[in-house]
């Protein structure tokens, strides 16, 4: 009797414990700063001059190659948080590295090149020499991981291939919104324009201390060359009604002046799908 051969379990696409770090909010130029602001605290207590070496804040690498010759300056608490600081900048700097291989990667692949001449590139090589080709293959997909993908995500090659399938899922998606951004373009931009008339009339209700998306909205509306900023021209609309509603609910105030104004400005909401109840208060009072 022969037995039934076990079926495989699908390798897990995600790590919930131990997801793939990923720096945020740094800075290498603040960090470059502080460095620098340790090493010239030392050169006023020490040996004079080595700063004029300094390679420049916007050189990480440099900065991080100087701080590292000359890390036996500092002492104590100042030597601590140096080397905290260049731990950082160099795992940023490695960060910002995996995008530009990925892209290189995907022009040679995109060129012809072979993957044994990646590997060979990447010094994926036996000891005689061989290249090993599906070293290469993983490290390419590994980087598809890192760049595109999240930190929970695994860096395989399995995982690569999801990744490539929510990107084409989202692709379908943003090209359908386009389409549908598109079909009701020409409505949103005459109302927008009658929307900005009455603005430039006094009869819609603006903030005067913050009309940051009115003033966006007038900047825009006669900028929409292509679909992508057609579609666009919605998140402009929104937020400038949205300011009016939340200025009018703030000081208690009407947001329009006439029963035209009022009327624009409860069809652009309906298009753009916000609820006119946002507005509070009555709807029409000289503004």
């Amino acid at each position: 009797m022969s037995r039934r051969a076990a079926k495989k379990t699908a390798a897990p696409a995600t790590r919930e414990r131990r997801p793939a770090r990923r720096l945020q909010g740094v800075d290498p130029r603040v960090l470059a700063g502080q460095l620098y602001e340790l090493h010239a605290r030392a050169e006023r207590s020490g040996e004079q001059g080595y700063l004029e070496r300094w390679p420049g804040d916007g050189e990480t690498h440099g900065v991080l190659v100087f701080a590292q010759a000359h890390a036996d300056r500092l002492t104590g608490e100042a030597y601590q948080e140096a080397a905290l600081l260049r731990i950082t900048l160099a795992e940023w700097l490695r960060q910002q590295a995996d995008p530009l291989q990925l892209r290189a990667l995907d022009d040679a692949r995109g060129a012809g090149v072979r993957w044994d001449r990646v590997a060979v590139a990447l010094q994926y090589v036996n000891a005689e020499g061989e290249a090993n080709p599906s070293s290469a293959f993983n490290r390419h997909a590994a980087l598809k991981v890192a760049v595109h993908g999240e930190p929970e995500d695994r860096r395989q090659p399995h995982v690569a291939r999801i990744i490539e399938a929510r990107a084409a899922q989202a692709e379908v998606h943003r090209r359908e919104r386009e389409r549908a951004e598109d079909a009701r373009y020409p409505k949103l931009d005459a109302l927008a324009r009658a929307l900005l008339r009455h603005v430039e009339a006094g009869k819609i209700l603006t903030d005067p201390d913050d009309d940051f998306w009115w003033s966006e909205l007038g900047e825009v509306v006669d900028d929409r060359r292509d679909a992508s900023e057609r579609a666009n021209l919605v998140v402009y609309v929104r937020g400038a009604i949205r300011e009016t509603a939340s200025y009018a609910r703030r000081s208690g105030k009407a947001p329009a002046g006439t029963e035209e104004a009022w009327r624009v400005l409860e069809s652009a909401a309906s298009l753009v799908e916000l609820t006119i109840g946002e507005f509070g208060g009555s709807a029409v009072s000289d503004v």
